[in-house]
């Protein structure tokens, strides 16, 4: 696996903001805003950034079918208020056309009236104007709040309407009506993404953002209310979305190894052994493999010296409620008996609670082991239940003793990545003594994991970037009328920092450098760009004789 080292040979580029799309990631693990934020900058470059209504149609599609919960992105309450355009751009024209006096009240939204702006409670309800690419701007006389305005003309139309110069100023008073006020697309914003990305592109469902003071600083999206976003607390455990290539991709390295001899291959020329976090990953670990292999392969799974208590779904909880004198040593699963956690041993056989992410909890009265029903509720459901706060527990408080997904663990990764996910095989780990420190992925049963002695030796599975850097050249062509000074250095480094910054904004770049590659042909000299000639062919052409 190779990382590029991008040196661009151009014959000319013709750019466009939609030339590069982000790559979104679902990640189906219930976390807070702040970890799932360090998920993302850990895995992939950030949570998930938007910029147009074609990127909220994007997340909606990726987030599972079953699911209809809220999902966080990266969007969370700021400290600075900034004017900015209901089509996503900052307002960093200098034309503005402010009533005098105006804005003076610190209202967020912006009406036009006379030909003047003014700032304006965002929630008055006003006609308003759309804007379109084919027919410019619609005056729409039905009285709506700011945002159900904007929701109505995205619907409908392009957007509110984004007011560059006087002209534009001057088409919009030609067809309002004298005096009244109409909303325009110009609103004040303290939201902020948190990769800092600039834009301003907002889908707020209706009566969000609230006032209300507490009402939440992060930003969930709602995939059954059309992908519209609305606040929350950041504490709140929701599946996720991040953007931006995956930081590390898995490399099946086809070499018999033992488990220390692999780890260390793996930290020399890539990051370290295989780590996975949920299902997801252990399936993208398995169709790593060779085909035609059949055995164990090593992944970064090892037996650590401290024991914790982890949840079967992977995000540890700082929420417990053992009963009194509990635990006791009875065991290393946890049941839930009227209300209260026991630790009983993964042997007994109990009914169990499943955690799915469109039902919620569901009990199974089916009795099974404490592993069977683990297994049982990943393939049928989304895994054992998790608790993470007493509305929770309230929920399957009973009589019958029911498995959940806590369990005592001392298995670690070597990165010491905090996520607990397990998918161990049935009887799996072993608690008998001398049966291995060290754990493999089974090729033969679906991927499940097997504790092995380190000294055994397998194939194992890289994670992250080769070390080889291989050079990347990449032709493009560019067309323009009237004169081309495409040879101008100063040109050429503005093009190459719109490109680095766009890459970087996409997740596309980190440590990769880019730069021209000049005088590619014999007798080219120095330039970066040549003027491609077109021939035609004529019947005087030689070529053409028969």
């Amino acid at each position: 696996m190779d990382r590029s080292l991008f040196v661009l040979l151009l014959s000319g580029l013709f750019w466009s903001s939609s030339a590069l799309s982000r790559q979104y990631h679902y990640i189906n693990v219930r976390m807070s805003w702040p970890e799932a934020q360090s998920y993302c900058r850990a895995k992939y470059t950030d949570l998930a950034t938007v910029d147009t209504m074609g990127d909220v149609n994007r997340l909606v599609n990726i987030v599972d079918a079953g699911y209809s919960g809220s999902v966080w992105i990266g969007l969370k309450r700021g400290t600075q208020k900034r004017w900015a355009w209901s089509n996503g751009e900052n307002k960093s024209s200098p034309y503005s056309n402010w009533a005098s006096g105006e804005p003076n009240e610190n209202l967020d939204c912006v009406a036009y009236r006379s030909g003047f702006w003014c700032d304006h409670g965002c929630s008055y309800g006003r006609y308003f104007t759309c804007y379109t690419e084919n027919n410019g701007y619609i005056l729409v006389q039905s009285a709506k709040s700011w945002s159900d305005a904007q929701s109505y003309c995205r619907q409908y139309y392009t957007d509110l309407p984004t007011i560059h110069n006087s002209e534009e100023n001057k088409q919009i008073t030609k067809i309002l009506l004298p005096g009244n006020y109409i909303w325009i697309g110009l609103f004040q914003d303290s939201w902020e993404w948190s990769d800092k990305w600039s834009r301003f592109f907002r889908n707020w469902a209706a009566g969000q953002p609230s006032q209300s003071s507490g009402s939440g600083d992060c930003v969930g999206m709602s995939r059954t209310n059309a992908g519209k976003w609305a606040q929350y607390s950041c504490d709140l455990k929701y599946p996720f979305i991040c953007h931006g290539w995956r930081k590390y991709q898995y490399q099946f390295i086809n070499e018999s190894m033992t488990w220390q001899d692999a780890q260390s291959y793996c930290r020399a020329r890539f990051t370290d052994l295989a780590t996975a976090d949920n299902m997801s990953d252990a399936s993208l670990l398995l169709n790593t493999v060779d085909a035609g292999y059949s055995g164990s392969v090593w992944i970064g799974l090892h037996n650590g010296t401290e024991y914790r208590w982890v949840w079967s779904l992977g995000p540890l909880s700082q929420y417990s409620n053992w009963n009194q004198g509990e635990p006791n040593g009875d065991g290393e699963c946890v049941r839930s008996f009227n209300g209260k956690w026991y630790d009983e041993s993964c042997s007994t056989v109990l009914p169990f609670v499943c955690f799915n992410d469109s039902n919620g909890f569901i009990i199974t009265e089916t009795a099974m082991t404490g592993r069977d029903a683990q297994s049982y509720c990943r393939q049928h459901h989304t895994d054992l239940a998790s608790i993470s706060s007493a509305e929770q527990q309230n929920l399957i408080s009973d009589q019958a003793s029911l498995w959940i997904g806590l369990f005592l663990d001392s298995w670690e990764w070597p990165e010491r990545w905090n996520l607990s996910f397990r998918n161990w095989a049935a009887g799996q780990p072993s608690q008998s003594s001398g049966s291995g420190d060290c754990v493999g992925m089974s090729t033969t049963d679906s991927g499940k994991w097997v504790q092995y002695s380190c000294d055994l030796k397998h194939p194992f599975i890289c994670h992250g970037d080769d070390t080889l850097i291989k050079k990347q050249i990449v032709r493009l062509e560019f067309s323009c009328n009237g004169e081309c000074t495409l040879n101008d250095p100063t040109l050429q480094t503005a093009i190459l920092n719109q490109i680095s910054e766009k890459l970087k904004s996409l997740g596309l770049e980190s440590d990769s450098k880019i730069n021209w590659r000049k005088g590619e042909g014999e007798g080219e000299g120095e330039d970066v760009f040549h003027r491609k000639i077109t021939r035609t062919a004529s019947s005087s052409d030689k070529c053409n004789e028969k």
